[in-house]
């Protein structure tokens, strides 16, 4: 197998302490360079070129793929460069925040011939997997209604989660692995969406949200996230004989023992199924985004799905922004 050579673009901690170290953990898998204006953040990385800017990078002939954990709102800019520079791009959720951003990062993709990737590391964990097993068995019959949830508690009033210009708010931080989980796990396709929310005075961005969605079977799923409450990332299926409940959804890495758990309960809430699952959701994205490079072929979750999740996204902050009106998807 030929090696992959990588690149960071920033010296986040996200790429510090999961996605550099999947990479390592990886066959095939070589960090070459780190760019970042804070050497000391760089150097932690320990690797052989440290570039002062990512232009520098991205001129780099030796780096193949280049990671991309920058603040959201400066995700669409370097993604691109990236990817008219020849390069493969992994780039953290939320690939951007308008659809017609992402509409401009599918257009270089194709049109440079590169494999472009969201990083919704959660989706390769395979308690998933199981949860689309189950609902292909219909243990449940036909599902009816989803929920979904991922809070924590946010009290640093200096982060950029909170930067309104740099793309913050909860919803588009933690609300989209629900999103993602309900168009691309369970496969619901809304057709309506509206968003209610606390704005945040100081900063003007959404705290705590809730986004309902409906679809043309008259399904419907409550989407919800917050800075403001204790550290819980699950989702529900609710169905017409029992229901599929995904604790540790999103980060089982976190969990108290490690584990991404998935149990089915019956009409009576008896539990009829519990299986839990350790896997390893980091190193897994990295693997198959590797994959499709040697073989040059699409990820699983490739542009054109992100500019599906992107959608429904950022509809509901539409919504949001007008008294929380339903819109017509």
């Amino acid at each position: 197998m030929r090696t992959i050579n990588w690149g960071v673009l920033g010296a986040a901690n996200i790429a510090y302490t999961e996605v550099v170290p999947a990479i390592r953990r990886s066959d095939g898998g070589n960090i070459v360079a780190v760019a970042s204006r804070n050497t000391e953040k760089a150097k932690r990385f320990n690797v052989p070129k440290l570039y002062p800017t990512y232009e520098g990078l991205l001129e780099d002939n030796q780096v193949d793929a280049v990671y991309i954990p920058l603040p959201n709102a400066l995700h669409k800019k370097w993604a691109i460069k990236a990817l008219e520079a020849k390069k493969h791009v992994l780039v953290e959720k939320p690939a951007t925040i308008s659809e017609d951003d992402m509409k401009e990062i599918v257009d270089a993709a194709d049109r440079n011939d590169v494999i472009f990737m969201e990083a919704f590391m959660y989706q390769f964990h395979a308690q998933h997997q199981y949860v689309r097993e189950l609902l292909e068995s219909r243990i449940i019959g036909d599902y009816r209604f989803v929920k979904a949830h991922f809070s924590f508690f946010l009290d640093n009033q200096e982060d950029i989660r909170l930067d309104q210009e740099l793309g913050g708010g909860a919803f588009w931080d933690v609300g989209c692995y629900g999103v993602h989980a309900l168009t691309q796990i369970i496969g619901m396709k809304p057709t309506s969406v509206s968003m209610f929310g606390k704005i945040d005075h100081n900063h003007q961005v959404d705290t705590t949200s809730v986004c309902f969605f409906t679809d043309d079977k008259n399904r419907c799923a409550e989407i919800s996230a917050s800075f403001e409450g204790p550290f819980v990332d699950r989702y529900e299926i609710f169905g017409e004989k029992g229901a599929i409940i995904v604790e540790s959804a999103f980060r089982p890495d976190v969990s108290k023992d490690g584990s991404g758990k998935v149990k089915v309960i019956n009409l009576d809430g008896h539990e009829i199924k519990r299986e839990s699952f350790i896997d390893d959701q980091y190193l897994n994205q990295i693997k198959h985004f590797q994959e499709c490079i040697l073989s040059r072929k699409l990820p699983i979750y490739n542009q054109r799905d992100s500019l599906e999740v992107v959608k429904y996204i950022e509809n509901g902050y539409r919504s949001l922004q007008n008294d929380s009106k339903m819109i017509e998807l």
